[in-house]
């Protein structure tokens, strides 16, 4: 009795969730590897006793030869049961950076979510109230995110995670025309609601970024992407690549800051080598280096009369003359 039913533990663990399948060829050479020789009869039979609705055990005879798998929906059964600690991991894990997998990672997840759900819902303690007392907000105006095709997502993570390119079309936004491209996939960043695929199009050289709410269809192909050898996700963010470059070369920027705001700057730098002086009526001399993206000319309007652009002279300018656009529009 032991034998039989540490054998058929051992089969349950090795059937995959629906759609893959295992045939019970299969699975009785599987069984016979790990020291239990049964005739693939004995594996049959054992499998139509066990797939009743304790276990939610599919036979998915649509073609030769027939397999089986567990239902899609069927709940996971953990020996021993999920702790309360690892189904708030779950939880968390849900909640903060499920945007951050791939569909077909949640898809996997979706039963251990679910798992999870119902543990904390059934555990009289502080653990289950804890993903009510964490929330993370921008620091900017909330936005509402644009919509993305889910099928269309899901083309676009199947070809990143795969490093497979992907044949699609992408409405502009600047003149709203469509164009068809040939892209390889090199990253995903998420930016205030909206979801760019850092990629390089029709195989050229440069890097670019492409809002997912955009793209108009999508089919992942067999070509491998082309990866540039020295492409950094984390360097193309840090330097700039999603701020709207305007040239390749680096502001040296002078500002002078009010008190309040140079409070929060030198809690939160713009730049490594960040350096503040005291001016007077409490305001600061601010020195930083910083790329020349239309990012930071947005944020130095956004900033109002509490920032004066000392240097260089041709963003002061700049700013001068959106702050006097904007006053005419007032008046």
């Amino acid at each position: 009795m032991s034998d039989t039913l540490l054998r058929q533990l051992m089969m349950l663990r090795r059937i995959p969730r629906h759609p893959r399948r295992i045939t019970a060829q299969d699975l009785t050479a599987h069984l016979a590897d790990q020291g239990y020789p049964v005739t693939e009869r004995t594996v049959q039979r054992d499998l139509l006793t066990l797939s009743g609705r304790l276990f939610g055990l599919v036979l998915d005879d649509r073609s030769r030869p027939h397999g089986w798998c567990w239902d899609r929906d069927a709940a996971q059964i953990d020996i021993p049961a999920m702790e309360p600690q690892t189904a708030l991991a779950f939880k968390l894990a849900e909640h903060f950076t499920g945007q951050l997998m791939a569909p077909s990672t949640l898809n996997a997840l979706a039963p251990y979510f679910a798992q999870a759900e119902q543990v904390l819902a059934d555990t009289p303690s502080p653990v289950r109230t804890w993903p009510e007392k964490i929330r993370t907000i921008t620091r900017g105006q909330s936005l509402i995110p644009p919509a993305i095709d889910r099928e269309i997502l899901h083309t676009l993570y199947e070809g990143l995670f795969n490093d497979r390119q992907v044949e699609a079309r992408y409405q502009r936004r600047y003149d709203g025309q469509t164009r068809d491209y040939v892209i390889s996939p090199l990253g995903v960043v998420f930016r205030d609601g909206v979801v760019y695929l850092v990629c390089q199009r029709n195989g050229r050289e440069g890097i670019v970024h492409l809002a997912m709410h955009r793209f108009l269809n999508a089919r992942v192909t067999e070509t491998p992407v082309h990866r540039p050898t020295d492409f950094d996700l984390d360097a193309y963010v840090r330097t700039g690549g999603l701020d709207f470059r305007l040239s390749d070369g680096v502001i040296e920027l002078e500002l002078r800051v009010a008190a309040e705001t140079a409070v929060h700057l030198q809690e939160t730098p713009l730049s490594q080598d960040q350096t503040m002086d005291p001016l007077d009526n409490g305001h600061q001399r601010l020195r930083a280096t910083v790329p020349d993206t239309a990012q930071i000319r947005w944020w130095l309007l956004g900033l109002g009369d509490n920032v004066e652009v000392i240097a260089p002279a041709s963003l002061r300018e700049a700013i001068r003359d959106r702050l006097s656009a904007a006053l005419d529009a007032y008046q």
